[in-house]
């Protein structure tokens, strides 16, 4: 493993074991400053080992810096976490858009029609529990089901690596969203939060390591 990939990876993880500590303890601006070392670290890890930069992806990055700290303080700037969550998820559409050059209509269709008809499954019968969030909610989940059919779509054209990595991210960030909306409006346990956060973190590094792969 080449030293700075092994280095950042290094640096990564320990924040991201490190900020358990600090969740739920009301400490917020340390847990903000421990997640953002985390994701800085998988921006220097990208921007050091990658031989070409996908400026969508360092986007990404930045957006996801300001939406993890918007979110921390969720009682006051909730509306933007929410809305750059959802820039986040039109940014891995757009970084997986290939999946429209490369797949044949018939295909797309046959692939995209349960996708879509499974959220909409699960859109009906959470609805009742969503309360004032069930469009935001209706939004994250139609974006999710558009990265998720993208990204399977691209393994599907070339079973490589690169495509692995990312659809696994990409899945996991869907069921860490699913988790969190359980645990929010359904049943809040602190296992849930540990469980989904560390979800969020081997999700992020599965992707940047993909990002990677792609320019390689």
């Amino acid at each position: 493993m080449p030293f700075y990939l092994k280095t950042y990876s290094t640096v990564y993880f320990i924040a991201c074991f490190v900020s358990f500590f600090f969740i739920d303890r009301g400490d917020q601006l340390m847990e903000m400053t421990i997640k953002v070392t985390a994701l800085l670290s998988l921006s220097f890890l990208y921007l050091t080992v990658s031989k070409k930069i996908n400026y969508w992806y360092l986007l990404l990055l930045l957006s996801s810096i300001a939406s993890d700290t918007f979110l921390i303080f969720e009682d006051s700037f909730l509306l933007f976490g929410v809305l750059l969550l959802l820039l986040n998820r039109v940014l891995y559409i757009i970084i997986s858009r290939r999946a429209l050059k490369d797949t044949d209509i018939k295909t797309l269709l046959f692939y995209m029609v349960p996708s879509f008809g499974l959220f909409i499954i699960f859109y009906v019968l959470l609805r009742p529990y969503l309360e004032e969030i069930s469009s935001s909610f209706l939004l994250l989940g139609l974006t999710s089901a558009t990265m998720i059919l993208f990204s399977f779509l691209n393994y599907l054209n070339k079973m490589n690596l690169r495509n692995k990595y990312f659809l696994l991210g990409i899945l996991l960030i869907v069921v860490a969203d699913i988790l969190i909306a359980y645990n929010k409006y359904l049943d809040y346990n602190l296992g849930y939060v540990i469980v989904y956060t560390s979800i969020y973190y081997i999700a992020r590094y599965l992707i940047c390591r993909a990002m990677i792969l792609e320019k390689s």
